[in-house]
């Protein structure tokens, strides 16, 4: 498995574990537009970096965890 599915999987699971989160809420959080955020979701195209730290931030993921782990595995207190 690529690190960049790992990373679309694993935004696209933490996304769903919060009821209301939408690909667009969180776009807006990020500063970026919903087709981009979309796009880092279906593993289209990987994050910039500056994002990719504020997904980190966002779902209070390491980047480790979000690249490398595949999170749908774990419970994410485990991780």
């Amino acid at each position: 498995m690529s690190t960049l599915s790992i990373l679309s999987d694993n935004i696209r699971y933490l996304r769903m574990q919060i009821p209301g989160l939408t690909q667009g809420k969180i776009a807006a959080e990020l500063a970026v537009t919903r087709d981009s955020y979309a796009k880092y979701e279906i593993g289209k195209t990987a994050p910039p970096l500056d994002v990719l730290l504020a997904l980190s931030r966002y779902f209070q993921v390491s980047t480790d965890q979000l690249l490398a782990v595949d999170l749908r595995k774990y419970k994410l207190q485990e991780v």
